[in-house]
């Protein structure tokens, strides 16, 4: 058998992501010495080949592979990407017919006018492209995302793969791209981002749901729990104050019965609304049951809980709710219990029942004080 390489071998061969072929091709022969056949064995090179056709053809020094040149020319002309050559000074030396599917342009069109490549790219991006031009002339390499003119004169994404290209000295005389239409892309993407806006705007609303009373938009008990046995902590490891207020409201079934629920709903979300214009950042407000609101005073002692539970009771009882429908004016009064941390406190428990006793006490006294006037 004889092997005989139809391309010859160049130095600095390895540098590009584009794929021509080095094929070596061994005859076979039969015992009576006739070639029946071939095998072929194929290696991966780049454009050089065409750079250094090129320079020889420049040079005189030996005529080109033309027939190999042509086949290259026809084989990028079938991949579904644009596949172009140009020197540095924007001379572009080759560009495959993908370009005319991507942009809508004809390959002979543009070799006709230097830069004519740079020229269709978009101004606002140009100049990005140019420095990365610049740092392949070192050789260096990169990928560059750009907006492309059409020959409709709309503008299409393109991702170009750019790497520079070394004649058989090892110079960097040109640089090739390889063009990928990006717009599916980029729809993609922005769909994507959009669904991913979708996805934590959800996370949100569940998240809020998860720790949100949905009528009165104040903390449910279980979430209020979390954060007094986190405030409960802090306040034995620090020796600081901490004080819960609980918050009744007077004949809230009552009024349900003659207003209508509606009335009473309204009521429980003005009441909420009242108590967060009110509260410090640090205090919390919660919706403890049915009618009960639970306020959480973090470095309030017992001393200061009589001020604060004075401020409170006074600001929800100068709120009201209104039917102008129906010409009404509803106003409502509430009982409290507290509670705030002592030497016996144990337990965030010991805090709600002290509260709860609190509450209990207030209301049977407000009870004994109605029977004696009457």
């Amino acid at each position: 058998m004889t092997l005989k390489n139809v391309i010859v071998r160049y130095p600095y061969c390895a540098i590009g992501t584009l794929i021509a072929l080095n094929c070596a091709m061994v005859r076979i022969f039969k015992l009576n010495g006739i070639i029946f056949g071939l095998i072929a064995l194929a290696f991966c090179c780049t454009l050089q080949f065409l750079v250094y056709n090129e320079g020889h053809r420049e040079s005189g020094k030996k005529e080109p592979n033309a027939f190999l040149e042509g086949l290259f020319y026809r084989v990028m002309n079938t991949v579904p990407e644009t596949v172009y050559i140009s020197l540095f000074d924007g001379s572009l030396k080759y560009i495959s017919d993908g370009i005319e599917k991507l942009a809508g342009h004809k390959p002979e069109d543009l070799y006709k006018t230097r830069n004519s490549l740079l020229q269709l790219i978009h101004p606002d991006d140009r100049e990005k492209v140019l420095e990365l031009i610049r740092k392949l002339q070192s050789g260096g390499d990169g990928r560059i995302e750009y907006r492309l003119l059409k020959g409709d004169g709309s503008y299409t994404w393109v991702s170009d793969y750019l790497n520079p290209i070394r004649n058989e000295w090892g110079n960097v005389t040109h640089y090739n791209g390889i063009l990928q239409n990006t717009d599916e892309k980029k729809i993609a993407d922005k769909d994507l981002e959009t669904l991913n806006a979708r996805v934590h705007q959800l996370n949100d609303i569940v998240n809020h749901h998860a720790v949100r009373d949905s009528l009165t938009n104040a903390y449910n008990r279980r979430y209020s729990l979390v954060i007094l046995q986190n405030e409960f902590n802090r306040a034995l490891d620090q020796n600081k104050a901490l004080s819960c207020l609980l918050m009744d409201i007077d004949q809230l079934e009552a009024i349900n019965s003659r207003y209508g629920y509606f009335m009473g709903n309204r009521i429980l979300t003005e009441i909420s609304k009242c108590l967060q214009k009110q509260i410090r950042s640090s205090d919390v407000v919660s919706r403890f049951g049915d009618d009960e609101f639970f306020i959480i005073l973090p470095e309030i002692d017992d001393e200061e809980l009589k001020r604060v539970t004075d401020l409170l009771v006074s600001a929800v009882e100068k709120c009201f709710v209104t039917d102008d429908e129906k010409n009404i004016s509803v106003h409502f009064r509430i009982t409290t219990g507290s509670s705030s941390l002592a030497r016996t406190t144990k337990t965030i428990t010991d805090l709600i029942e002290q509260a709860s006793s609190s509450l209990y006490a207030a209301k049977m006294a407000k009870k004994t004080q109605q029977k004696a006037n009457g």
